[in-house]
This record gives C-alpha cells, structure tokens and sequence, in this order.
C-alpha cells in the first residue's frame, strides 16, 4: 500500500473509530426525491447501459481468477461477450470473445490456453489476439492476418482487481476514473487470494438489486432473521470519486469484523494492521460491492449487478475468494459462510426488489425518497446523472476534477 493510501486509512479509521464511539453519523443535507421511473423506464434503461456500462471501465474479474501464463475467463456482459486472457509475461489482455471471419465465440468459462481456434472454421488465435492460422488459406484467399485480430478492449489491472472498458475506441482515463480508490483495496492484498465459487443470481432492475448494497437502513429490518433485529441500520460513507465505503456504526461485539476494528481503540496507532482497517463495505461505481468476512479462513464475496434484458431484469454474480486454501476442517466453515451470504442475498434482498418492481411499475408511485441517512446513495445516483449527462470527451475531466476536489 502506497503511503498516501495508508495515511488515509489511518485518518479514515480514526474517525470511523471516535463515531463508534459517540454514535453519531455524517448526514446529507436534506430528503432527496427521484422519479419512480428510473427503474421502471425501458428507455432509461437502454440509455444508462450505453452511457455507464459502455463507457465506464467494469470490474470484470478478480486478479487470482486468471493467476497464470495462458488463463483465460469468458463472460458476457449487457449482451457482449468478453474474453480475459493472461498473456506470457503476467499482462491482462480483454478482447471480444469473437472470431473476426463470421463472429463465432471462441472460449467458454475458464481455463488456461495460449491459442483459441474457432470451433466454426478453424481459424486460430494467439491470447494476445493476434490472428496466426486460417484453415485452408489458399482457397480462403487474400487475408491480412495483422487487420484481422481480435477486437481489444482497454483493460486496467490493480489492486488485484481487473477493469474493462467495453469500448475499442475509449480514451477513458482508467486510472482518474478509480481516483485512488483502487490504492484503498490495495490493503486486502487480493493479487495473493484464491478463487473458491462463483454464483449468479436472478433480480429485479439493476438499480433496485444494487440500491440494496448501498444503504444499512434496511438491516435490521428486511434481515432481522439473518443478521438479527438488534443490529444497528446506521452507516458511515466515506467517498473518493464516484466510490464509496460504508461502515456499519454499531459497536456490536458479536459481529467478528467489527469486534476486531473496535479493538484498534485500545491499543497504539503503530500497532493497526493494515487488513483490520478495511472493516466496511467498499463500493465500485457503477455496480460494484465488495465485502470480507472473517472465519478461520477470510472469505470475501464480490458481487457484481448487471441489466439483464428488459428494464425488469439483472443478475448479481457473486465471486468469493479465500485468502488460503482451507483444510477439510476449515472448508466447512467457509462453505457455511458462503450458503449465509447467498441465502440473504437470494432469499431476502432480490426478492424484495421482485416486489418493489411489481409496485413501481404499476405506475402509481410517482417518486422514491433517499433519507439523510441513505448519503451513499444520494451520491451514488447524483454521479450517475452526472456521468449520463456528460459527453464521452467530458468523462475524464469529470474524473479528474473529482481527485482535486471533494464531491
């Protein structure tokens, strides 16, 4: 971790510190309202897939899913389909998982490969895209192997994590975007964690699967049978660019996480561990969450909410990573944690967004509100108009000028 971003954890867990203390959150400064129709309008949805999700760098895979020469993960994402490779040498590489003679798709889920022949007519491609064997060329005829390569996608790799821009063509500053944000994640160390399961699970619109990452208010409440009903509903946000980090304020001793954050309190500064400090949820805009949670082996679940097909549907795809291999003792433990996580999510959050969908999109319900309390998510949807609303030549200095200056 580069010293900067310690220092910031520092400062950022002495507050998060004395607040647990006083009991006391940072509030926005009023109620915001917003039209009931940003999860119901199917031409706002097709636009927020083309100006966010076409345009902002994604966090489509974590570093340790592709840990070695010739790895490669494919995925599809708001209908395009991705390939991930990992080239001789350690660099990342995003193509479209496409063969450039007639559009044939040519990898499926995991695995590790240095070439990738299309199952349609054979062509094959090196992992760095480059076009190395037409079948039958003579009879193919003229080919310039060079213009023929895979379609690239920029690709940013930190933090051991990895981002995508869906665009060839973008000149998005990958690095403004994240405004030392990704320096922050640094202190989970993820490039040395494992891959352990992966899921993907059915919501309502994308917004209202998300909404839910962003706010604690509901905790008690929706999860009172998961997490109990005496756990606190107060979050403290901290922001950096369009991201953020929750921190749940309540100085609950049986919450693992939190008993041992709240046991910084007590001892000298020099003695803080860096992993301690990450306590919280931390927040990848525009549909990213990430989330520890300690056991005898840390798990960690990062869940990514995408569109679906209609403004009606998403689904999150829940990624965990384990910062060991457990032992047959301990892979017991980790799988429980992982059944807990996906029950809330699959059995709880996603059904309530089924229900507030059936409702909004009735139409009767003009407006949603977003308490002071819920600051996150008023920023959340304040930078997404913001981004919507700016040209693709805007989009850097929009970035940029969020590092120099507070939101």
């Amino acid at each position: 971790m580069n010293p900067n971003s310690y220092q910031q954890l520092v400062e950022t867990t002495r507050d998060m510190l004395d607040r647990l203390s006083s009991g006391q959150i940072s509030l926005a400064p009023q109620v915001m309202n917003k039209d009931a129709s940003l999860y119901t309008d199917p031409d706002c949805f097709e636009r927020e897939k083309e100006t966010l999700f076409r345009r902002l760098p994604l966090m489509l895979a974590a570093s340790c899913e592709l840990p070695g020469d010739g790895d490669y993960k494919a995925l599809e994402v708001i209908d395009i389909p991705v390939l991930l490779t990992r080239e001789k040498g350690g660099r990342v590489r995003a193509f479209l998982n496409s063969c450039t003679h007639r559009g044939s798709v040519l990898a499926s889920g995991k695995g590790c490969a240095h070439r990738f022949t299309c199952p349609y007519h054979g062509w094959t491609f090196r992992n760095d895209g480059r076009l190395i064997g037409i079948s039958s060329q003579a009879q193919f005829g003229a080919a310039d192997k060079a213009k023929l390569a895979l379609v690239e996608f920029p690709v940013y790799e930190s933090a051991g994590l990895i981002w995508v821009v869906l665009d060839p063509k973008s000149g998005l500053d990958i690095e403004a975007f994240l405004s030392g944000f990704d320096g922050l994640l640094t202190g989970y160390d993820l490039r040395n964690w494992q891959f352990y399961e992966q899921v993907s699970l059915a919501g309502a619109n994308w917004k209202l699967a998300f909404d839910a990452h962003l706010e604690f208010y509901h905790l008690p409440v929706l999860h009172r049978k998961t997490f109990g009903a005496d756990i606190s509903n107060l979050a403290q946000y901290y922001f950096q660019g369009p991201h953020q980090r929750l921190g749940l304020m309540s100085a609950n001793p049986l919450i693992p996480e939190q008993a041992a954050f709240l046991k910084l309190g007590v001892v000298d500064e020099a003695e803080w561990d860096v992993a301690t400090m990450m306590f919280g949820e931390w927040i990848l805009f525009p549909n990213v969450s990430i989330n520890c949670y300690p056991s005898g082996v840390q798990v960690m679940v990062i869940s990514q909410v995408f569109p679906g097909r209609s403004v009606e549907e998403s689904f999150t795809v829940q990624t965990y990573l384990v910062e060991r291999t457990p032992t047959d003792a301990e892979r017991e433990e980790v799988d429980a944690v992982v059944q807990f996580i996906q029950k809330v999510v699959r059995e709880e959050d996603l059904p309530m967004s089924r229900k507030q969908q059936k409702a909004l999109s009735s139409g009767l319900l003009p407006s949603v509100y977003l308490g002071r309390n819920e600051e996150g998510l008023q920023r959340y949807y304040a930078w997404r108009d913001r981004v919507m609303a700016s040209s693709d030549e805007g989009l850097n200095e929009l970035f940029l000028r969020a590092t120099k200056t507070p939101f």
